[in-house]
């Protein structure tokens, strides 16, 4: 299979991307042309028309690499070192949450796979999902290749028990009931339409959902509010990992 994929990167100029159909699921998703609009205005280039195929040589590559990270950043020698010169507030620990969408990024050109980052709030996932109900089937080799809808509906439903499962790992027993997906500005990010791809999933899966600037939140002995409104977690999509400017002293406090 490898040796076909391969083939495929090399030979398969075709185009699997239904721009018709990507346009309908962002429609369906928002309830409105908005999406669409905003998406081509903002980030007109965020989807390819065709596809880049991975084989599982490479996977199993990329596997190799995070396990060799993930062993060296679980040791004790590691976390000496690197605490030593971090923040306090790195030191802060409750609980065993991982965090959600801690992401490798690899980049593959030819035969060259490379890791460009490891981030801690990646994004893409859910313009991901949308993709993949536009993809179509160019030729007979990647008829097994394109997600069923079946397989589309799984992946949203472990993103949400992802949010959840961190929520428990933090020690919570009660049912996770509102999220507030945090960014500097969230309507003039590059990927806000993203965000509102992520609270019509939450609000589908019976968990509300607000897109707000971190000095919109409000912490107090009660815990984290939004107008009024008791905030269970936040997806923080912000890059001030320290929370080390001043408008995002509340969630340091918090």
């Amino acid at each position: 299979m490898s040796a076909d994929i391969e083939a495929l990167n090399r030979d398969c100029y075709c185009v699997s991307l239904d721009s018709a159909a990507l346009a309908a699921e962002l429609d369906n998703d928002l309830g409105s042309t908005d999406l669409t609009a905003l998406l081509k205005e903002r980030c007109p280039h965020v989807f390819s028309a065709q596809p880049v195929f991975v084989s599982r040589r490479h996977l199993d590559r990329m596997s190799q690499g995070i396990t060799a990270i993930e062993s060296v950043v679980a040791s004790d020698a590691y976390r000496e070192v690197v605490l030593a010169r971090a923040p306090e507030l790195a030191r802060f620990v409750h609980g065993s949450r991982s965090g959600v969408f801690l992401g490798y990024d690899f980049h593959l050109r030819n035969d060259r796979l490379g890791l460009i980052e490891i981030n801690t709030n990646a994004g893409g996932a859910m313009l991901n999902a949308v993709l993949a109900r536009a993809q179509r089937s160019c030729c007979a080799a990647t008829d097994p290749l394109v997600p069923t809808s079946e397989s589309i509906a799984a992946l949203e439903d472990d993103i949400v028990a992802m949010f959840r499962k961190e929520w428990r790992l933090a020690g919570r027993t009660a049912p996770l009931r509102r999220i507030a997906i945090v960014d500097e500005s969230p309507q003039q990010q590059y990927l806000y339409p993203e965000f509102l791809l992520f609270k019509r999933l939450f609000e589908r899966h019976g968990i509300a959902a607000v897109i707000t600037d971190p000095g919109s939140l409000e912490s107090s002995g009660n815990g984290l509010h939004y107008q009024g409104l008791p905030v269970d977690l936040v997806y923080n999509r912000l890059t001030d990992f320290y929370f080390d400017s001043g408008s995002t002293a509340t969630l340091r406090d918090a």
